[in-house]
């Protein structure tokens, strides 16, 4: 990699770099950008890290200066004030390029929630009209490939009658601002059309730029555009001084904690004077705002700003009307409406004090080389690389393309896009033997040609690379990038797809992805982010002959024998989901249920704040939990590190508990109790009223067990003492488990009645083999080229059984094979692999994340049919077809019988 940066930054166009100065840049950047270190950072489109100076220096203001509401006359008031108005001016000039002579024709409201709010705001004070009062135009227009908090400006306009329009192309929308330029206007009555678009898609990087309005307002010169700039902004000044007369946007949006980090709560709405009285039609009216108002009913007041509401009577009745907008006040008075965030404002002045400091005055321009250098880098590392077959790996997404240029009256509608901003959203392929050379190409199984974008975050996350992944909150780009239609969506939502869960692909030919993935730089990028990156994409995306041959040994099969024996190394529960698990000692029967062994994922733990199930990939603290079921003593013990025992009691099964609503019928094996708040008989206890919580992405009902429980989770959990949590706690939790009598459905399809599951995410039953575990170490220690300090274990991958061939006759990943297998006396049927995810990457012994064994099983075991990381199988127990002399149970020791010729070799 050393080579590589060397040879960039010898390169002509180097001088862009770092501002000029690339040794000075990454001092600056090591010193402002600490938390940073050991983190390859490129999320900046979702917030960039905050640097150390003007942080330093707000909170020393606040200390040293008196500041209060800037309402106030007092002499802190005053000053307060003055700080906002300057701020208000240096927005317009640093940050938008408006020279000083003309900053006067634009004014700036300060918003308390970023781009969203402002958004918000204008649909807020838009004076929408059905589409009578328009006749015939429409009230609202815009880009499907926007952002989804632009696009739900659409549900403000049909929320109150007004018509709203779609585009899939900018040129489409162009054509339609034409077309409606031959219809007078009425300025007195009629409400212009409002044309919305992103300066920069949010997920690609692509610009439509400023050029674009200039085209929607030479089209239709009574159009008002807002532009939302809030992905433009966070490293380019949007030239509103470069506007021509009469292209200007109306109105622009942009959030602040984009391009500093902080504070995240302020956000812009730049308005053009000329189009602020069409911000006046909001009903609501606050401090500050009213020159008087009525007590009681009817109500009625009047505003300091604007004409009386035509809506509203006006107080007093005989007042005359006044002009829309007052030329002595401005549209932030009005918009703003009450105490503007002024600790939030006077921390944007420190950001841009510090940012003029560090770039010798060039601000935002400065960042914007810098970036758009650094993404060219990456781009063009990223399409050199080549699977060893020669197949592309990199396939880059863009926005705002064309279907054909149209022409209306002889004039063309081309769109010209600037060059792209930092931001690259891409899909990776898999290689050419199982992939197509163009992820656009005629494919039936997407799965077999695309690498899953959750896949990838995974293992990014594994190499302490900041990414992000899945739809990117911009439904249209995502959607044409795979050609989802309106009807693929509906299908997806009835099958309960929604947006943030982990699906990679639809679950319907042709399976196309659900997602892509995006790398964005910022202020704080640097090249070796750049190269890091790209060599994470060679080393576990590139395909080269190595791998290939390491695979092929490791697939043969069991050698035509029919039936191979094994025996039952391991057996093991988990209590509590997402906790330690408990082993048990050779000859100790243990009790099986169809839904699972005996006490198997009974209990899980929730946030009570957000109604959600806790799991290890979020706090993986949890995995120094250890519960442990004793069934003599009739008890629950649970230990962790630095806290007293907690035990619970644990009742026996009650067989007559009563259904409690869930789609599964009662089970008559675990329909069982466990309270620790009380030693009344479980039968006649009444319960906690059963809460709606969030499992696996499905919403379940669960009760409470125990208020002791519940402090001492809530304790532990939130404890930041041991350096083995590596999150935040989750705040206040409880424990918690599903009604008495009920159960889940697996998620696999059974031509006989419903497969029951507790708490365990897929199915009653996972099992590994010690053959498979020790292929992983092998590729592991072959991999790293040294010896491990600690080989995986079978607990990282949370399994009920593990089996060990006898005398090595098995070979790794038999278990892939076979449909049935004999334990002692119980026969059990697989039912597919199992999905690996983020579980297996936390250290069962010290609650730490580790890159083991997930980055490896990621080379290894990642399966073209499915597109996922698999490993060990799911099992269910066939009770119908077992004969063991103690049925019903089985305990390590017990011989297993692994038939591949069929049912009958058992």
């Amino acid at each position: 990699m050393q080579r590589k940066r060397e040879r960039w930054l010898a390169s002509d166009d180097s001088r862009d770099y770092g501002w000029g100065d690339a040794a000075a840049f990454e001092r600056m950047r090591d010193s402002e950008y600490a938390a940073l270190k050991d983190t390859v950072y490129l999320d900046h489109a979702a917030s960039p890290p905050v640097p150390k100076t003007p942080l330093g220096n707000f909170t020393s203001s606040l200390q040293s200066t008196l500041l209060s509401n800037p309402h106030s006359a007092s002499t802190s008031g005053v000053a307060t004030s003055l700080t906002i108005d300057r701020t208000r001016t240096r927005v317009l000039t640093d940050l938008f390029g408006v020279s000083p002579e003309r900053v006067g024709e634009w004014d700036v409201v300060f918003t308390h929630g970023g781009a969203t709010q402002g958004i918000k705001m204008v649909g807020e004070a838009w004076n929408w009209r059905g589409e009578s009062d328009l006749r015939g135009r429409n009230g609202l227009e815009y880009l499907v490939e926007s952002h989804t908090s632009l696009v739900g400006l659409r549900g403000i306009a049909l929320a109150r009658s007004s018509p709203v329009l779609s585009h899939r192309t900018p040129s489409s929308l162009l054509r339609s601002a034409r077309s409606s330029r031959s219809i007078p206007v009425d300025p007195s009555s009629d409400t212009p059309t409002l044309y919305t678009y992103p300066a920069q898609c949010n997920a690609t990087g692509y610009r439509l730029g400023l050029g674009f309005c200039a085209q929607i307002k030479r089209a239709n010169p009574e159009a008002k555009v807002l532009v939302d700039a809030a992905a433009y902004s966070s490293t380019s000044v949007l030239d509103l001084g470069a506007c021509r007369e009469g292209e200007e946007p109306d109105f622009v949006v942009a959030s602040m904690y984009k391009i500093f980090g902080f504070p995240t709560s302020l956000g812009l709405l730049v308005v053009r004077r000329s189009s602020a009285h069409l911000l006046t039609h909001s009903p609501y009216f606050g401090g500050g705002t009213v020159s008087s108002l009525s007590l009681s009913s009817p109500f009625s007041h009047s505003s300091r700003y604007t004409s009386p509401s035509p809506s509203l009577p006006t107080f007093p009745p005989t007042l005359p009307p006044s002009p829309a907008l007052s030329s002595s006040s401005s549209i932030h008075e009005i918009l703003e409406a009450g105490t503007p965030p002024f600790l939030e404002i006077l921390a944007l002045s420190h950001s841009l004090d510090w940012l003029a400091s560090i770039t010798n005055g060039q601000g935002l321009g400065a960042v914007g080389k810098h970036v758009a250098w650094l993404r060219g880098v990456l781009v063009s590392e990223l399409e050199g690389l080549r699977h060893a077959g020669g197949g592309k790996v990199f396939v880059e997404h863009r926005a705002f393309q064309e279907d054909g240029v149209g022409e209306q009256d002889g004039e063309k509608q081309a769109v010209h896009l600037e060059q792209p901003g930092p931001i690259v959203g891409f899909s990776l392929l898999l290689p050419p033997s199982s992939a197509s050379t163009a992820a656009g190409a005629d494919v039936t199984d997407y799965r077999t040609h695309v690498v899953g974008h959750v896949h990838l975050s995974r293992l990014a996350l594994l190499n302490s690379i900041a990414l992000r992944s899945g739809g990117l909150c911009n439904t249209g780009v995502w959607t044409r990038v795979w050609d989802l239609s309106d009807a693929d969506l509906a299908a997806l939502e009835a099958k309960g797809r929604k947006c943030w869960d982990e699906e990679e692909f639809a679950p319907f030919e042709p399976y196309k992805p659900l997602g892509m993935a995006r790398v964005s730089l910022g202020l704080a990028s640097t090249l070796d982010d750049v190269l890091k990156f790209v060599e994470f994409v060679r080393k576990f995306f590139v395909a080269n002959e190595q791998v290939v041959a390491l695979e092929k040994p490791l697939e043969k099969e069991a050698d035509g024998k029919k039936v191979r024996r094994a025996a039952l190394k391991e057996l093991m529960i988990y209590p509590i989901k997402s906790c330690a698990a408990q082993s048990f000692p050779p000859s100790t029967p243990w009790p099986l249920t169809p839904s699972g062994l005996l006490y198997d994922r009974e209990l899980m733990l929730v946030s009570t704040s957000t109604g959600r199930a806790l799991s290890q990939k979020r706090y993986s603290r949890m995995a120094l939990i250890r519960p442990v079921v004793d069934r003599e003593k009739g008890l629950l013990v649970v230990e962790a590190p630095g806290m007293e025992p907690l035990v619970l009691p644990l009742p026996e099964l009650d067989d007559d508990a009563s259904y409690c609503g869930l789609d599964t019928p009662p089970l008559s094996e675990d329909g069982h109790s466990l309270d620790g708040g009380s030693s009344t008989d479980s039968r006649t206890r009444p319960l906690d009223n059963p809460r709606s919580t969030t499992l696996c992405g499905s919403a379940v009902s669960s009760v409470r067990v125990s208020s002791m429980a519940d402090t001492w989770f809530t304790r532990f959990l939130n404890s930041q003492s041991s350096s083995s949590s590596t999150t935040a706690g989750p705040g206040p939790v409880e424990l918690r488990r599903l009604p008495p009598g009920s159960s889940r459905h697996a998620h696999f399809d059974s031509s006989g009645p419903p497969l029951p599951i507790r708490l365990s995410n897929e199915s009653p039953f996972l099992l590994v083999t010690s053959e498979s575990l020790k292929a992983v170490n092998d590729w592991i220690e072959r991999d790293s080229g040294m010896k491990q300090e600690k080989e995986v274990k079978a607990a990282a991958f949370r399994p009920n059984i593990v089996v060990e061939g006898d005398d090595a006759d098995l070979p790794p990943f038999w278990e892939d094979k076979v449909d049935e297998l004999r334990v002692g006396g119980e026969v059990f049927a697989t039912l597919g692999r199992c999905r690996r995810c983020l579980m297996v990457a936390v250290d069962q012994t010290t609650g730490q994340r580790t890159a083991e064994p997930l980055q490896t099983l990621s080379h290894y075991r990642k399966f073209a049919s499915s597109g996922r990381v698999e490993f060990g199988v799911h099992c269910m127990w066939r009770e119908e077809l077992s004969k063991g002399q103690a049925a019903g149970t089985i305990s390590v020791g017990d011989e297993v019988v692994v038939a591949f010729g069929g049912r009958e070799e058992l």
